[in-house]
């Protein structure tokens, strides 16, 4: 029997008390519980990931041939991250925008698993093939408002999902957390059910047809 593969990603810099880290506890036991078992892959942005440098973006510019050991192991967070995104069939981002937009890891998480576009080579091919994965983003903010005109975060997550291929995308609003804080998890929580509710009818339904 199939198991659904989640990766999740958590890009808070706080850990115990971070609202984003909570909602996502609570959409991993919603589908393990749904479920009964899932596999999970977690990827925590927390303490940093590596940037891009000279070195690296020449070895991404080379063919896999022509890397040498020193290139493959400037690489290999690269490869290491991009591997999790291939193997997942659900993507679970749990975020509170910084500064009206990403966080900075998160930032450099994508330039990692978009190393052949980080000079924009692919600007005007952006019709990525359609794959089965779906995404999940819980955004959070005290003050910054999802999809208002400050939110520059929540458009780029869905315009560099829908880049790499995924097109089915549902964004968990938990911003505006200063002015409600009870009420805004609340909502948060009702919407993460729906979400994982649609995700494991769906996901039923394709491996009950296998």
């Amino acid at each position: 029997m199939s198991v659904l593969k989640i990766l999740r990603i958590d890009c808070s810099a706080r850990r115990g008390d971070s609202v984003s880290r909570a909602l996502s506890d609570h959409a991993v036991a919603t589908l393990q519980n749904n479920l009964g078992m899932i596999s999970l892959v977690q990827r925590d942005l927390r303490s940093g990931i590596g940037n891009i440098s000279s070195a690296w973006r020449d070895a991404s510019l080379l063919a896999d041939e022509a890397r040498s050991q020193e290139h493959r192991a400037v690489l290999a967070q690269s490869a290491a991250l991009t591997n999790e995104v291939d193997d997942a069939d659900v993507l679970l981002f749990s975020t509170p925008i910084y500064n009206f937009t990403i966080p900075a890891a998160l930032k450099a998480w994508i330039d990692m698993i978009c190393r052949d576009n980080v000079d924009g080579a692919r600007a005007h091919d952006i019709n990525a093939v359609p794959t089965s994965k779906q995404a999940v983003i819980i955004l959070t903010s005290n003050y910054t408002l999802a999809d208002a005109a400050d939110d520059f975060a929540t458009p780029y997550l869905k315009f560099m999902l829908s880049f790499i291929g995924i097109k089915d995308i549902t964004v968990i609003d938990a911003t505006g957390l200063a002015t409600g804080q009870h009420e805004v998890v609340s909502r948060a929580k009702d919407a993460i059910s729906v979400a994982c509710d649609k995700l494991t009818q769906a996901w039923s339904k394709d491996t009950a047809a296998e």
